[in-house]
């Protein structure tokens, strides 16, 4: 016979509506009766409806998590493992909170033209969502979200109207700390492998290589910087260009380490060995940075602690709370085998 709710109340010694409020973290329950109802859930093993839940709660119990992509640039979810322990830290937290996942990735000219964000936030089908932009571009759904007061999270944003709703990661000193590296090793003829110009994190990353050099004294050869889209053979393109040139930069940094990697690639094809002939760093420190031969000095961003955080604050928001801090993420140099000090010759 299958357990009801009024069974789990008579066991607790508590009211239906008591027992209800106890299982859906309802207020005006303390601490002690919440323990002994969830206690007798467990020993009568009852699952609670979740339409039931939901009906009760007046929430869905589920959160959206869009990654909007450019339509001339590819899907780095299925292009390279980066997004992954971000996914896993957002899930971790709403596991915990019994919430489920809607995922998406949109182009930024879907959503402009559908409102898919806006429209999202009206279906009540989610209770708030973490938005992760990527590109800089119209962030129109701004404002609409918070004049409809709608719980969201945006991770590493061109633009925030709140800063509490803001997770951001420190770019420009993750640039700053790889180029620095490659001139304390003594290189002065610098190389940079970025992605897409309109990406945010390029954008951040570019501005902290060429200011960083320049602090140094060092003014960067225009031939020595190349583009990619952040994927592997967009790295082996731009390595392929920037030798063509005839110029081959002692010390290079990389936007990520997919692009690295294929740097790395193209360099041995041009019959250039690394660390030996060219010193290279990579950013992101993802599965590919331990996998290549040398193993790649690269930046590493927290994006699991990333995932997590994100999930942690759109349940705050959730929950009511205002007036949060913006969260900053800071990089860390992982040092590897890819570089080494410039020899005297």
């Amino acid at each position: 016979m299958k357990t009801t709710l009024k069974d789990v109340a008579a066991l607790a010694g508590v009211s239906l509506a008591t027992a209800s409020l106890a299982l859906n973290n309802g207020k005006g329950v303390s601490a002690e009766t919440r323990e002994r109802v969830l206690a007798a859930a467990r020993k009568l093993n009852y699952v609670q409806s979740t339409i039931g839940r939901n009906l009760i709660t007046g929430r869905s119990y589920t959160v959206g998590l869009y990654i909007l992509n450019a339509s001339n640039n590819p899907d780095l979810t299925g292009e390279c493992s980066y997004f992954y322990p971000l996914l896993r830290g957002v899930w971790s937290e709403a596991e915990k909170e019994g919430y489920s996942l809607n995922f998406a990735v949109k182009l930024w000219e879907e959503i402009e033209q559908s409102n898919f964000i806006v429209q999202k936030a009206l279906d009540q089908s989610i209770d708030g969502m973490i938005i992760i932009p990527q590109y800089n571009y119209h962030y129109s759904f701004l404002q609409e979200l918070e004049r409809l007061g709608f719980p969201y999270v945006i991770i590493n944003p061109m633009i925030c109207l709140d800063r509490g709703k803001s997770i951001a990661l420190d770019n420009y000193l993750g640039a700053a700390l790889a180029t620095q590296y490659l001139i304390d090793q003594g290189f002065t003829r610098l190389g940079f492998i970025n992605g897409p110009p309109n990406h945010h994190d390029a954008i951040i990353r570019e501005k902290g290589f060429i200011e960083t050099a320049a602090r140094a004294g060092i003014k960067v050869d225009r031939d020595l910087i190349e583009y990619g889209d952040f994927t592997t053979r967009s790295g082996y393109q731009a390595m392929n260009r920037i030798l063509t040139r005839g110029v081959v930069p002692e010390g290079l940094f990389c936007a990520n380490d997919y692009m690295a990697s294929g740097a790395m690639h193209a360099l041995y094809d041009h019959g250039y060995l690394v660390p030996r002939d060219v010193a290279i760093i990579g950013y992101d420190d993802t599965d590919v940075a331990s996998s290549v031969y040398p193993q790649l000095t690269t930046v590493r961003n927290p994006t699991y602690e990333i995932g997590k955080a994100a999930m942690q604050r759109l349940l705050s928001y959730i929950k009511g709370e205002t007036s949060l801090q913006e969260i900053i993420f800071k990089p860390e140099l992982i040092i590897r085998e890819s570089c080494r000090k410039k020899e005297n010759k």
